[in-house]
């Protein structure tokens, strides 16, 4: 990950303390699922497909709860469920 990209971030991080508590809370959300994003693109390699889709799943989810995929369409949104459910419901091994 390119150390611009992480001074950038930081500064963002910083500029969060001026923003009202319930603000910081989603910003820093968006700012930490954007490196994991670049983290899985950058090392994907290192991660089977299996986890990759898995790792997928639970960002979806998390972008549901927060309110992040609203520029989904609904079709998207109950397949991103769907994919959940059966994760949830898969047996550990």
């Amino acid at each position: 990950m390119p150390l611009v990209w992480a001074k950038f971030r930081l500064k963002n991080i910083q500029e969060l303390s001026q923003l009202p508590q319930p603000e910081r809370y989603f910003t820093a959300y968006g700012i930490l699922r954007g490196y994991v994003d670049v983290l899985l693109v950058n090392f994907a390699e290192a991660f089977s497909e299996e986890q990759l889709a898995e790792i997928r799943i639970v960002l979806d989810q998390l972008s549901q709860l927060t309110g992040n995929d609203e520029n989904l369409d609904e079709a998207t949104k109950a397949k991103q469920d769907q994919l959940a459910q059966a994760l949830r419901e898969t047996e550990d091994v």
